[in-house]
């Protein structure tokens, strides 16, 4: 693949940095061959298009991933290294591409037009309305908690099904937090108050994001290890997936009751 030419799975992990640029480049792109190609659903197209084009590179970190784990259990390496520790490389990685990925789409939100703002955009902001109208009808800490659950738990059946599977979900959710910073901070002052709508979002929706990555990242790792047949330390390997699990269901919990304070306040 021409990303993998251009970004080696050990670079991206020395540097994540260069996942950031290839984020925002990559949603540009496929945002663009949507609007060309797929006139009626522009922002689901595109996001499909993102995951098309990320998949052999995400799946093959995930096995590579759950060699090293492998290699450092083998090791007893694990008894000296955090749970975060030993999974950070690929956590950096995925962080890196979808801030990329956030950040030009929500630019280009910004930058455009209003009418072709929501041309391009209208799945995200059909989504963003119907999420504002379940929170005001059903404003309660457990439907909003219920919901972000339901998503890692798809993040992580995507990801231990089709090997990166969850990229389509997680790419979804960026395109839509996107749209929801872009459309704030046009109504607010336009390009300059970026950074400004991006913290109107950044509390609760950091956690829940990267909760989200770990369902993915789990089950990829969990679907690689399945996968290999050889690994010797499949069980430790899940029992670390599980740990992180638990951990993504308390961030999600204390993301849900951010939102509900925000919304209150």
């Amino acid at each position: 693949m021409v990303l993998e030419k251009l970004v080696p799975l050990k670079v991206a992990l020395r540097n994540p940095w260069w996942m950031f640029l290839i984020g925002g480049i990559v949603s540009v792109i496929c945002l663009v061959v949507s609007f060309m190609v797929f006139k009626d659903s522009i922002g689901m197209f595109a996001t499909l298009l993102i995951t098309i084009a990320m998949t052999p590179f995400m799946v093959n970190l995930a096995r590579y991933e759950e060699a090293r784990e492998e290699g450092l259990a083998g090791k007893d390496l694990n008894i000296d290294l955090t749970i975060f520790q030993r999974y950070s490389g690929i956590l950096k990685v995925y962080t890196a591409f979808f801030c990329g990925m956030i950040l030009s789409l929500s630019v280009i939100y910004v930058i455009i037009p209003e009418d072709t703002a929501k041309t391009l955009f209208k799945n995200q902001l059909d989504e963003i309305t119907a999420i504002r109208g379940k929170a005001t009808a059903i404003d309660t800490f457990q439907k909003i908690v219920a919901n972000n659950i339901s998503v890692f738990f798809l993040s992580f059946l995507f990801s231990f099904l089709f090997g990166a599977g969850a990229i389509f979900i997680l790419a979804w959710n960026a395109s839509v937090l996107s749209a929801a910073i872009g459309e704030v901070a046009k109504g607010i002052g336009g390009l300059h108050t970026l950074p400004l709508a991006v913290m109107m979002f950044f509390p609760h929706g950091s956690l829940e994001i990267l909760a989200y990555f770990i369902g993915g990242i789990t089950g990829g790792i969990i679907s690689a290890a399945i996968t290999r047949k050889t690994s010797k330390k499949f069980w430790p390997i899940v029992f670390d997936s599980m740990k992180l699990m638990a951990v993504s269901i308390v961030l999600l919990l204390v993301a849900g009751g951010l939102e509900v304070a925000q919304m209150l306040f």
